[in-house]
């Protein structure tokens, strides 16, 4: 028998590792069967952005972030292939030129409100095409900036803008103030933009066929060339924002108010007909209005059980315009003199009931209506009185399916409308029609297709009965029997994002309106002035063809994007119109530890409008900018068309059987401009909630023919 005790045990196991060390220590040193390797560096990087069935996404980089100064300036940086920003007035359109809403956390704003948003917050930006989403109450078209939410604290920010070169003073300054604290957000706008500018008035040449006391057409000519201008320009905004937000609710009401005023409108030049018999004279024309604006509208969002989502937005504009035309030549002493002035009601509501079937399939039901009341008198050479009311009603009923690869939605909508000048009225009802499609096989690729059918109503003014005289040959009216006009619009797109360093959308649109309302002239007070008016008269159709991309380089210190695009347009009926013009838009962006700069072109734009029968031709702009940014400020210099000394913006050419004109209109926009605009934001609390800013309200449109 054999006894192992436990000290005996300890004793051998060190034994056998110690001559098992010595062992191993006098051999050759032999590799591992498995041979080691340095590994590259390996290098994760974030997806910037992605494309879907329904929703393209951009993740601004902290570059692009601190250079922006407001929320369409970071558009500009993104340099989104979906969109286009004009130059000019910052207008947020598709390359074909439909109207792009802007939202912010999914509460509506206007380019004016998001002036007070602090950039550095955006989590993400989202483009949208026929958005499900009941908070973005029925928009074709929809840029969506997600912002960072905290809990509590708030900012201020102050912004001045000063263009030299254009006048005595073309300035604009705001100051947003944000607070949050738990659930509740408030937010405080107010603004100031200010202009004494003279070189702004348009000169028309107009050509006339007219008859004689015997009934026979002869021609004249009618050169109206302005050499003075004096304008002065004043608005002062004032706006605050309530909002609460929680899990499954949330509610923000908006009040704003705004002064808006023209005190000095004037232009004055020299009147001379051809034949020359009829002599040469001085005009002057004096048109200064002021108006006030009183806004209220709300946006209300419930989650509610069995997965029922509920949207509701209502809304009261009430605006108040005092507005004079005079003009005076030196053959007339008591000239025209018309004083007008207009009250204005508008009630305004829609709501949404959202319903998730399963998963993958959701219907919706959204209902609308609304009434706009203008009370307008004239007084003086045309005295009026007009009751205009236009009142509409609504009902959409749409079903939407999506997966990870395709996103199809349908709504069909049934809309009344009716249109009532004094003791006439006109009622309609017609059918809109909304079919969208998308397609995503990954995050790099999205084909997207979409069909609208729908309807153009004419407004107060083209509907007006009354007469006014624009001038000694002229007078204007409307025609309340005007219906509307059928509209179609067929687009097709494709998205391709192969990485963060590129990214490109191609498009082909179709938009065609028929039996649309133009102007019409006819022979007046005995055939020695004309009349205009609009009658139902032709087609119009519109095709265009884009590309745009932006492709960055230099680890993104460098983007380059550009947009070019032919459009074919051909309308029929009383104007025959063909055109066919190229477009394009383009940019380099540079930046340089805190500073950035950017150079952009823009071509001339040339477009028929339809119900106008006129080709608008503007001026290609080009500017180029440098900016500084860190911390707090933000400061940018930009110089625009820095060699153009002429101050013609535009021209507009029209021609009709018996009157053609064309207007040259001149202004500050195209005309070389150095601006200086500086921000100046400061946050205070410890944990800071920024979301939708709120800014500039405008009031319902007004009835005063012009």
């Amino acid at each position: 028998m054999i006894t192992i005790t436990y000290s005996t045990m300890r004793g051998t196991i060190l034994f056998i590792a110690l001559a098992s060390s010595i062992f191993a220590f006098g051999q050759t040193e032999k590799k591992d069967s498995i041979e080691a390797k340095e590994l590259n560096e390996v290098i994760v990087e974030a997806q910037m952005q992605r494309t879907g069935a329904s929703t393209s996404t951009y993740i601004p980089n902290g570059k692009q972030k601190s250079s922006a100064q407001n929320a369409i300036d970071l558009l500009r940086q993104l340099a989104i292939p979906q969109i286009n920003i004009n130059l000019v007035d910052n207008a947020v359109t598709t390359p074909s030129g439909q109207n792009v809403a802007v939202y912010i956390n999914y509460i509506p704003a206007s380019a004016e409100e998001i002036e007070g948003i602090r950039t550095v917050d955006v989590r993400r930006v989202e483009y949208l095409d026929f958005p499900t989403d009941p908070r973005f109450q029925g928009n074709e078209h929809v840029v969506n900036f997600i912002m960072q939410k905290y809990e509590y604290g708030g900012y201020t920010k102050a912004t001045v803008s000063e263009n030299f070169l254009v006048g005595k003073l073309s300035s604009r300054a705001s100051v947003y103030s944000k607070f949050a604290y738990k659930r509740m957000t408030y937010d405080l706008y107010a603004g100031a933009s200010n202009h004494d500018i003279k070189h702004s008035g348009t000169s028309f040449i107009g050509d006339y066929t007219l008859e004689n006391n015997h009934g026979e057409p002869y021609y004249i000519t009618r050169n109206e060339i302005f050499d003075y201008s004096h304008f002065k320009y004043n608005q002062y905004p004032v706006t605050f924002r309530a909002i609460y937000d929680s899990d499954k609710v949330q509610i923000a009401n908006t009040i704003g108010f705004n002064f808006d005023q023209s005190p000095i409108a004037e232009t004055a030049g020299n009147l001379s007909y051809e034949p020359e018999q009829y002599g040469k004279y001085s005009y002057e024309r004096s048109e200064p209005y002021t108006s006030r604006y009183l806004v209220w509208s709300g946006n209300y969002y419930f989650i509610l059980p069995r997965n029922f989502h509920l949207s509701i937005s209502p809304g009261i504009n009430y605006g108040h315009t005092d507005y004079s035309y005079r003009y005076k030549t030196s053959a007339d002493n008591d000239g025209i003199m018309n004083e007008s002035e207009e009250n204005v009601w508008q009630l305004r509501g829609s709501a949404t009931l959202y319903k998730g079937i399963t998963d993958r399939q959701n219907a919706f039901l959204r209902a609308w209506c609304g009434s706009t009341s203008n009370d307008v008198s004239y007084f003086g050479t045309s005295p009026y009185k007009n009751d205009f009311s236009d009142t509409y009603a609504g009902a959409t009923l749409g079903y939407n399916f999506s997966n990870n690869i395709w996103n199809v939605s349908t709504d069909v909508a049934l809309l009344w409308e009716r249109n009532r000048i004094n003791d006439q009225s006109i009622s309609e009802v017609y059918p809109l029609i909304n079919l969208s499609a998308g397609f995503s096989p990954s995050p790099k690729h999205s084909f997207k297709a979409y069909f609208h059918f729908g309807a153009n109503y004419p407004g107060a003014s083209e509907k007006t009965p009354n007469i006014l005289q624009q001038n000694e040959l002229l007078y204007y009216t409307g025609n309340p029997d005007l219906g509307l006009s059928r509209q179609i619009t067929l687009n097709l797109s494709y998205n391709w994002m192969p990485s963060n360093k590129f990214s490109a959308s191609a498009f082909a649109q179709y938009f065609g309106e028929y039996n649309l309302y133009v102007p019409v002239y006819k022979p007046y007070n005995n055939g020695t002035a004309l009349l205009r008016g609009f009658e139902t008269e032709g087609d119009y159709n519109r095709t265009q063809i884009g590309i745009s991309f932006n492709y960055k380089l230099f680890n993104g210190n460098l983007q380059l994007a550009a947009s070019p695009s032919v459009s074919f347009y051909r309308m029929t009926g009383l104007f025959d119109i063909t055109r066919s013009p190229f477009t394009c838009n383009a940019s380099a962006t540079y930046y340089l530890g805190n500073f950035y700069f950017q150079a952009s072109y823009q071509t001339r734009n040339l477009t028929v409008q339809g119900n106008r029968g006129v080709v608008y031709k503007d001026r290609d702009f080009y500017q180029i900018l440098a900016g500084w940014s860190r911390s707090n400020w933000n400061i940018r210099v930009s110089a625009m068309n820095l060699f153009r000394s002429d101050w013609l913006c535009a021209t507009n050419t029209l021609s009709t059987p018996l009157y053609s004109e064309t207007r040259f209109v001149d202004g500050n926009s195209f005309h070389s401009r150095l601006n200086l605009s500086v921000t100046y934001t400061f946050g205070y609390g410890k944990k800071v909630q920024r979301g939708n800013e709120v800014g500039e309200q405008s009031g319902a449109n007004s009835a005063i023919m012009k």
